[in-house]
């Protein structure tokens, strides 16, 4: 259940992403408002939707918002 919670919430960041992506060529916003964005969508379906597995997408969902901001550093942007 657990895994399955993390996966479902995984791709919907990198979802997110990709739309925040999309609608940055209108306004550009900074990489780091984009992760930011992604990020709060997916909180707000843990906090909806995730029950006992909180603890453990909630430390998946921190990685995956960790090594896109290393990358965000590493481009310089």
């Amino acid at each position: 259940m657990e895994k399955k919670v993390a996966l479902v919430l995984s791709l919907m960041l990198l979802m997110s992403m990709n739309s925040v992506l999309v609608s940055a060529e209108e306004a550009a916003p900074t990489v780091g408002q984009r992760v930011d964005t992604a990020m709060n969508d997916v909180t707000n379906f843990y906090n909806e939707h995730a029950g006992p597995a909180a603890d453990t997408v909630s430390s998946t969902a921190k990685s995956v918002y960790n090594w896109f901001g290393d990358r965000a550093k590493e481009w310089g942007l």
